[in-house]
């Protein structure tokens, strides 16, 4: 009996300390599954935090790369200002100056008869002529206002003539000066603004300083300037519509009658009175930033001239020229040499005649 009972007691000890071996194999089971849990906690943790701060850094790198609204309207600028002053207008106390340089070339073709010394048979013979022009204009413009811009263009004009293979014609002399003010409307008068556009208002005029083609002797002379006084009006027009900006203008132009000239054409008639017609212009193109120096840009050009009404005292009628128009297209290049200089270059070729002028120009900015 006691026996059994020694026997029963040990197997219930047995039975209890092999219940807490299993308890505690138990705890350590969850303990370690516990741990292991919170260090894949951890790792994903670590993980995540290595991720964000891998975009942190992208996203800072995507934002240095990105370019600010104030980077992007400084370089509509620059890229508007390779076109031309026209489509910008500079802060106030600003004093600009461009230097620019223009060849023109325009080939024509006259024709005219000669009596042939063995018979009074006449020969008709064709005589080409090249005009060249070379044209150095300064151009200065002060900005009282910021939407407020005056300006003055001086030209100096060399002129060579060549007719045929023997003939030719030289001149140099002053051109006619143009005045301007441009303005730009204030983002209140909402009445003269297009929401998404920028516009610019010109007003100008040409003063006669150059050498009038009704004063001269033209076996013997050139003109370099237009004769007359001419009043004119424009708006020109950008957008961005990345990657490029759009820019065009409308422009119209009117001459003041020349009266009073008594002026001998081909020695038979006498020249009193000229009435040059109105004159109608359009430009639209597109430019494009290739990189923080340089830009191109494209542009189509097209005048419409009235007629121009001619007087002669021996005749009672007065003469009509007829409308003409002259169109060209143009190309053109931005660089930027300095922060503060750029050189603007353009090739613009006659879509009417054979002729093209190339522009090279050079603005400066002084701040006053």
């Amino acid at each position: 009996m006691i026996f059994l009972l020694l026997t029963v007691s040990t197997s219930a000890l047995f039975a209890d300390e092999q219940e807490k071996k299993e308890t505690q194999q138990e705890k350590k089971e969850i303990e370690q599954e516990k741990k292991n849990t919170e260090q894949e906690l951890l790792d994903r943790i670590e993980t995540l935090e290595k991720e964000l701060q891998k975009l942190e850094e992208e996203n800072k790198a995507r934002k240095s790369l990105e370019v600010t609204e104030e980077e992007k309207t400084q370089k509509e600028k620059e890229v508007l200002e390779s076109v031309g002053r026209e489509y910008t207008l500079s802060t106030k106390g600003t004093l600009s100056i461009d230097y620019s340089l223009s060849y023109q070339y325009s080939p024509t073709e006259t024709f005219s008869t000669q009596t042939q010394a063995t018979s009074a048979a006449l020969l008709l013979t064709a005589n080409r002529e090249a005009n060249h022009t070379f044209t150095h204009s300064i151009y200065t413009a002060y900005s009282p206002l910021d939407n407020l811009t005056t300006s003055l263009t001086v030209p100096i004009v060399y002129r060579y003539d060549k007719l045929g293979t023997s003939s030719s014609l030289t001149q140099t002399d002053l051109g006619d000066l143009s005045p301007g003010v441009a303005f730009q409307a204030p983002s209140s008068w909402k009445w003269l603004r297009i929401p998404g556009i920028d516009n610019t208002f010109s007003l100008g005029c040409t003063i006669p300083t150059g050498r009038s083609p009704y004063k001269i002797n033209p076996t013997t002379e050139l003109s370099t300037g237009g004769g007359v006084y001419q009043l004119s009006v424009g708006s020109s027009f950008s957008k961005q519509i990345d990657p490029v900006v759009l820019f065009w203008s409308l422009g119209y132009a009117h001459s003041l009658p020349l009266k009073d000239l008594n002026y001998t054409v081909q020695e038979t008639y006498t020249l009193e009175k000229v009435d040059t017609g109105d004159i109608y212009s359009l430009t639209m193109g597109m430019g494009y930033s290739l990189s923080y120096a340089t830009s191109m840009n494209m542009f189509f050009a097209y005048n419409y001239y009235q007629s121009t009404t001619l007087t002669y005292k021996e005749i009672a009628a007065p003469q009509k020229t007829g409308d003409s128009v002259q169109a060209m297209f143009g190309v053109g290049m931005g660089l930027t040499i300095t922060p503060k200089t750029a050189l603007s270059i353009s090739l613009q070729y006659s879509l009417v005649n054979s002729g093209f002028t190339l522009l090279a120009r050079v603005p400066f900015d002084f701040a006053m």
